[in-house]
């Protein structure tokens, strides 16, 4: 929706709140440039009100908790405007113009600096923050008192009262301090967390008995350690209000002489010392201007008597009916009801404020870093992972070999390519390289990347602009290559690098392939005018572990071998001298050659090797007839000496043996296949032939192909359910044979991720049996959150307000087997799901709930539908009746 604004005038969008006018509609609040504030309708886009506060610079908007009618709007120089929505007219809206005394010198020397410069006239038009970024002043309403506002200037807290329009307290900040940013009140105590612009956070505590607040800690939003030099700033803070709201639902419906508080956190043992009791927990989330999102527990713990009254206070406030507590807001259609409704609840919040605060003076306030959020920099289109050959060089010259190393390319939509260190689980470095979204990426060795982008000139005639970047990660210099000066007719398809990083094939749309030997100034080889369809380079070749008996023969099993005679399928030396010509590392002139396997669009296939700047036929064993399919082109590829695995737009997957002529295939049963990508292998593994499989509608698979039947044992994607993958690849960091396999996805919701994949093998007999595939969870972890599609949401919002058992929530995830409680009840994923249920749905078809718990059984078996303490409140409640349910589903955890 569009809503209303005067287009000539262009001003920029400095808050926005919703304003509840009515039960049923609401209205949005916005300050547009420097002083108008304006009321839209929701439900047309129109503007009923425009309110113009000129001189004044308006800072911010904020809605009373305790009626969600009224809201106050704060300037820079202490003007408050006080409003009240009766209705959606314009003659329904009540003012009340404020002033809250505060030194403004400041702001109007900044006012006379920006009246003298270049850039005035476009600062009288721009919101306060563009204006003035490192003057802000801010408010918030107090969650325990009525018509009590925290404010915040520059250097200077005030505590306001909109009934008695007076300040009550003001306080400057300490030498030292810097600029507040931000004020944020406890929703459970009577505390102030205050951001500064130097990116610390103080608390501030109330005395008891009056409105006077004295400052008790100072910490670090932005750790020392692990940041850049300088360290980034803040941007913004905010209290996660949903701790507060399930709190309290705990608080009112959880029985305290059999269940514990919910906020206690049982998965930390720290929170249950001998010295100290945990009263609240809090969380924070805090933005730098470095793209990332940081999660703070902030904790309240005091003395045992503090925990006591605590507890005696939450059983004295579960006594109070839900009808009285249960809302803070004064509906503007209600009238003696709900006035006595929240009379009663200003008394119970009251005598909850005087109990609590008795102890305060014995509470320790505690802040910690539970989890951070790296957002890159755009929506992800391609992902790229070094595997350098023992022949790789560095990218400064000389014969050291190049290591595999932790880092992953990928690029976005905006044309930046991010690199991501996947130990440290951060974006290290980030290149502004296209000005068009990046369409292809691939490793040069291990410290140089090449990427291309086109753009179409002109639509009829089809003429493109290719541009082809070598980025050095080293020296963070971008350099293009293949400049024309002309548009092709041909854009680029795609691009394909050694393993060495020495040579580059590009792949053109209806034109020749074109092979590039990537010298300091990459020089073309030839091209190759033949209808490719794929093409992929020998990845390294595979490590061999010293053996005192005979060789083995090549460890992928096949199950046709019409192509080979009888006495050459049983002689292990083949295979075995093969390998060795490959893994040759004495400085033989094999070691310099690399080769690439091709299909065409007839089905053929073919082996090129390239030596130098010579191209020849590898004059491979070929494969039978009858392995050549006649109904599927073949879409995707994988090379690593001595096999060649190929998918097809029919979900068959084929593997041929180039020394040998071996062959074999199986369909999967899916849809068309994108891509395959051969695991990492180290010396000792029993399977050379385990692969992921990317199809076409974004699922994966992972295949053994030394089993006896892949298909059988393919590890399918339960840990995503709902989640597509756009591009996948391994991570070659593996140093044993013990070590898990790593692979690395890009999510189709622009996250990147790292799965972690474990294969258990048979002591007796070989045969893989792969467990479930898990998520990597780091401390850190860097990716998108994992958000239920919409659909799932509401499926899941559904059953939890219908009702489900407790039992529903107790899975035999490898994930939750640390947790240290077990919700009574057996869970089982066979039968009728109905099962489940409390109590069957009075109306509607019955077989609509088990389709919806159907949805959500894969989000169930991998632990995803809710945390221990949200099970644990769901378990208390469930019983309670439709109504704490419905309540409870309203917070928008889900």
């Amino acid at each position: 929706m569009w809503f209303e604004t005067d287009p000539s005038a262009k001003l920029g969008i400095q808050d926005l709140s919703w304003i509840q006018a009515r039960p049923d509609s609401f209205l949005l609040a916005a300050i547009n440039g420097p002083s108008l504030l304006s009321l839209y309708n929701t439900s047309n886009g129109r503007c009923i009100f425009k309110y113009d506060a000129s001189p004044e610079y308006l800072s911010c908007i904020c809605r009373d908790p305790f009626d969600s009618r009224h809201f106050c709007v704060l300037g820079l120089k202490g003007f408050l405007l006080s409003v009240k929505v009766l209705g959606d007219t314009e003659d329904d809206v009540v003012i009340n113009e404020l002033h809250i005394r505060t030194d403004c010198s400041e702001l109007q020397k900044l006012e006379r600096d920006a009246a003298g410069s270049a850039s005035g006239s476009a600062a009288a038009s721009s919101p306060a923050s563009a204006a003035f970024p490192l003057y802000v002043a801010k408010f918030a309403f107090s969650p325990q008192w009525r018509h009590i506002l925290f404010v915040t200037f520059p250097r200077e807290l005030v505590v306001f009262d909109l009934q008695y329009e007076t300040s009550l307290f003001g306080a400057g900040l300490p030498r030292g301090c810097g600029k507040f940013l931000d004020v944020l009140p406890d929703p459970n105590n009577e505390l102030l967390y205050c951001a500064h612009l130097d990116g610390r956070l103080s608390t501030w505590r109330r005395k008891e008995g009056e409105q006077v607040h004295m400052m008790c800690t100072m910490e670090e939003l932005m750790p020392s350690i692990g940041t850049s030099v300088p360290s980034p700033s803040i941007l913004s803070v905010v209290i996660c209000q949903t701790d507060s709201t399930l709190q309290n639902v705990g608080k009112l419906y959880c029985d305290l002489r059999h269940i514990p508080s919910p906020d206690a956190d049982f998965d930390n043992p720290f929170d249950f010392c001998d010295e100290s009791l945990l009263v609240s927990k809090t969380h924070l989330i805090s933005i730098s201007d470095d793209g990332k999102i940081w999660n703070w527990l902030l904790t309240a713990e005091g003395a045992g008597d503090t925990q006591k009254d605590s507890l005696r206070m939450v059983a004295d406030v579960s006594e109070v009916p839900v009808s009285e507590t249960s809302t803070n807001t004064v509906p503007p259609s209600t009238d003696g009801p709900a006035v006595e409704s929240t009379k009663q609840s200003e008394h119970v919040i009251s005598s909850k404020n005087r109990r609590s605060t008795s102890n305060q003076e014995d509470m320790y306030i505690k802040i910690s870093l539970v989890g951070q959020l790296h957002l890159l920099s755009s929506t992800v289109t391609m992902l790229a992972v070094p595997s350098p050959s023992l022949t790789a060089t560095l990218a400064r010259g000389g014969n050291n070999p190049a290591v595999a190393v932790p880092l992953v390319a990928l690029g976005t939509q905006s044309g930046t390519i991010d690199v991501i260190d996947v130990s440290a689980n951060a974006v290290a470095a980030s290149f502004s390289v296209h000005n068009g979204v990046v369409r292809g990426l691939r490793w040069l060795g291990n410290s140089r990347l090449v990427s291309f982008s086109y753009i179409q000139v002109n639509e009829k005639t089809g003429g493109y602009v290719n541009r082809l970047v070598v980025t050095c990660l080293r020296s963070g210099l971008n350099r293009s290559f293949r400049v024309l000066q002309k548009p092709e007719r041909a854009p680029i398809r795609a691009l394909r690098t050694s393993s060495s990083g020495r040579y580059l094939l590009i792949l053109f749309r209806d034109a020749p392939v074109e092979v590039w030997a990537m010298t300091k100034s990459p020089i073309m080889l030839r091209s190759l005018a033949l209808p490719f369809t794929v093409l992929e380079w020998t990845l390294p070749t595979v490590p061999r572990a010293v053996q005192n008996g005979p060789s083995k023969q090549s460890s992928l099993s096949s199950k046709d071998h019409t192509a080979v005679a009888p006495a050459e399928a049983s002689s292990p030396t083949k295979a075995s001298s093969t390998d060795s010509k490959a893994v040759s590392s004495d400085g033989s002139p094999d070691d310099t050659s690399e080769s690439f396997a091709f299909a065409l669009v007839n089905g053929a296939l073919g082996v090129f090797e390239v030596h130098g700047r010579r191209i020849r036929d590898f004059r491979p064993k070929w494969p039978s007839s009858s392995f050549v399919s006649s109904d599927g082109l073949v879409t995707a590829m994988a090379y690593r000496l001595p096999h060649v695995v190929m998918g097809d737009r029919s979900g068959n997957i084929r593997w041929w043996d180039v020394t040998t002529g071996h062959s074999s295939s199986f369909n999967t049963h899916r849809e068309g296949i994108r891509r395959i990508k051969f695991s990492p292998v180290v010396a000792g593994d029993r399977s050379r032939g385990r692969i992921a499989v990317l199809f076409y509608d974004n699922t994966f698979s992972i295949f053994d192909l030394d089993s006896q039947d892949p298909l059988a044992n393919s590890v399918l994607q339960p840990q995503f359910p709902g989640t597509l993958v756009l591009e996948l690849d391994w991570l070659p960091l593996r140093t044993d044979k013990n070590d898990p396999l790593v692979l690395c996805i890009a999510g189709a919701d622009s996250s990147f991720r790292l799965v972690e994949v474990n294969i258990n093998e048979k002591k007796v007999g070989y045969g893989s049996q792969p467990r479930a595939i898990k998520e990597r969870f780091r401390p850190m972890p860097l990716c998108s959150p994992i958000l239920l599609p919409t659909p799932h949401a509401l499926a899941l919002r559904m059953m939890l307000q219908l009702g489900v058992k407790p039992s529903w929530f107790n899975t035999c995830s490898a994930t939750l087997d640390k947790r240290h409680y077990q919700i009574p009840g057996t869970a089982s994923s066979t039968g009728d799901l109905r099962s489940y249920m409390i109590d069957s749905p009075p109306i509607g078809d019955s077989v609509v709930p088990e389709l919806l718990l159907k949805v959500l059984e894969p989000y169930r078996k991998e632990g995803c539908i809710l945390d221990d303490e949200m099970a644990r409140l769901y378990a208390t409640i469930v019983n309670k009746g439709s109504t704490v349910r419905f309540a409870v589903c309203s917070c928008n955890l889900w």
